[in-house]
């Protein structure tokens, strides 16, 4: 579904200067890790509760009916609000070494014991905010990423 904002809630609101995270930094502290899992977030953006207070801004008409998003969306700042919240679930869960893309989790360890842990305090954090994820995309315990063109060992 597709909703034309250009001349309502995109024209004035608040620009949010979040910034994605820098894939050479998360590369340069994945290298130092053995084993990794990737884990992607299913309807990603979705799974956020919209505040109700801000559910109002997100209203649209389709056959002479008005409707609002109950969950965050792909509204002008609906990047930086997803990235922020999961960078948050990561900061106060202290879980390191996991960083996230947007919508792509990779978590990982010097040591299978020291993945797996890691691995579970995530899920952990995930499970608390009911958070779902893409089962046939995520994967555990690799020693190598996924780069989009082949296997990039990064440890």
């Amino acid at each position: 579904m597709v909703i034309d904002y250009s001349q309502t809630i995109n024209r004035f609101p608040e620009l949010d200067a979040y910034h994605l995270p820098k894939i050479d930094q998360q590369v340069h502290e994945l290298a130092k890790c053995k084993l990794f899992s990737t884990l992607d977030l299913k309807s990603a953006y979705y799974q956020i509760p919209l505040d109700p207070k801000k559910r109002v801004y997100t209203a649209f008409e389709a056959n002479g009916k008005l409707y609002q998003y109950r969950r965050l969306s792909f509204v002008i700042n609906g990047v930086s609000a997803f990235q922020r919240i999961i960078d948050g679930i990561i900061s106060q869960s202290g879980l390191q070494p996991t960083y996230a893309y947007i919508d792509n989790i990779t978590i990982g360890g010097t040591s299978k014991a020291d993945h797996d842990q890691n691995l579970k305090r995530f899920l952990h954090a995930a499970s608390q905010l009911n958070l779902t994820f893409n089962k046939e995309i995520c994967r555990g315990s690799a020693t190598s990423i996924f780069s989009g063109t082949g296997f990039t060992r990064l440890g």
